[in-house]
């Protein structure tokens, strides 16, 4: 299981992805990623197999997501600065981890 699925991150990427095997990688890789960065970011007892909200489960799709479009690149995500008005639909890893909680202070 997982806090995001293969259907979620395809929904997500659109026609590019469709029988893509390495849509399965990012996947995979983005549930052990995400639940690993929430608790080293203080928040214990997340279930690995259930998200512990619509938003975590989005930030973690995003976060599949964008490890699909670094594929190939040599450290991140393709630049688009030459095409004016393109903003990249993946997300921002700021983004990422307001969805899923981290960075915010937490009472101990």
């Amino acid at each position: 299981m997982g806090w995001t699925d293969v259907a979620r991150v395809a929904r997500a990427l659109g026609p590019q992805a469709t029988g893509d095997p390495y849509v399965d990688d990012c996947v995979a890789a983005a549930n052990v990623w995400a639940p690993r960065k929430r608790q080293q970011a203080g928040y214990t007892g997340d279930d690995p197999d259930i998200a512990p909200g619509e938003d975590v489960a989005l930030g973690t799709t995003l976060y599949a997501v964008a490890l699909f479009h670094e594929r190939g690149a040599t450290d991140s995500h393709a630049s688009f600065q030459d095409l004016a008005g393109f903003t990249p639909a993946s997300g921002s890893l700021g983004q990422i981890n307001r969805l899923l909680g981290i960075g915010k202070g937490r009472a101990v």
